[in-house]
């Protein structure tokens, strides 16, 4: 059964390389139940711990953009995910447990993706395809996670110093504090979205394209091979 989980993000070490969508052995799942344990032992964040799977965006067009990133949920991610959620019930991750919630997602390409953008996204006002060749695949399922409005600085033309009445010469930082630097708001947007895998080749490289009507389109390169 296609079942849709929704992890909270407060939207991360890799311990050796494997090949991504293999099949979960028992020495791979018991592997990825000790990863997520350790994670909670050394207090990392759902961001540090998902740091060696996050894929960062290729056209770094979009204005708004603070480290916009998507991350692929291998099968050895879910184990080590639902490893650190037991952990934090204070319950011991049991092999058969975390192997039985890994096969729920059998047949299904899991996609968490943060992006940017100057408000809150309606539906409809964005679009995401998984690009494969000539396959053009849109997700099945769609899950809204969280979102989050930050202040940070626009981007400022090179501060140049100048003379003030007095003619005197500013230093540039007499000059920047000045001008005050100017903020902008940018909305921070977590989405999970889900793609059947009978329709494209899961293990093969891939594109994630998001659009949306503020920012355009951004692009994301994944290749399965390369993240664990």
């Amino acid at each position: 059964m296609k079942k849709i989980l929704a992890f909270t993000f407060l939207f991360c070490s890799i311990l050796s390389h494997c090949l991504a969508l293999a099949p979960m052995t028992d020495e791979n799942l018991m592997q990825a139940i000790k990863y997520g344990i350790a994670s909670k032992q050394d207090n990392r964040s759902m961001s540090q711990f998902l740091e060696p799977w996050k894929i960062s965006e290729k056209l770094l067009k979009n204005p708004y953009r603070q480290k916009e990133t998507v991350v692929l949920y291998t099968p050895y991610l879910l184990a080590a995910i639902h490893a650190r959620d037991k952990v934090d019930e204070s319950r011991m991750p049991e092999l058969p447990q975390i192997r039985s919630a890994v096969q729920e997602y059998d047949g299904i390409t899991l996609i968490g993706t943060r992006i940017n953008t100057p408000v809150l996204l309606r539906e409809g006002e964005y679009s995401v395809k998984l690009l494969q060749g000539k396959t053009i695949l849109i997700p099945y399922a769609t899950n809204f996670l969280s979102w989050e409005m930050l202040e940070v600085p626009e981007e400022q033309p090179e501060i140049k110093a100048d003379k003030p009445d007095d003619g005197k010469q500013l230093t540039v930082n007499e000059k920047a504090n000045k001008d005050p630097v100017k903020m902008k708001k940018i909305a921070v947007l977590d989405y999970q979205f889900y793609f059947d895998n009978s329709q494209f080749a899961p293990n093969q490289p891939f594109t994630i394209e998001i659009t949306d009507k503020y920012c355009g389109p951004r692009n994301f390169d994944i290749n399965p091979a390369a993240i664990r």
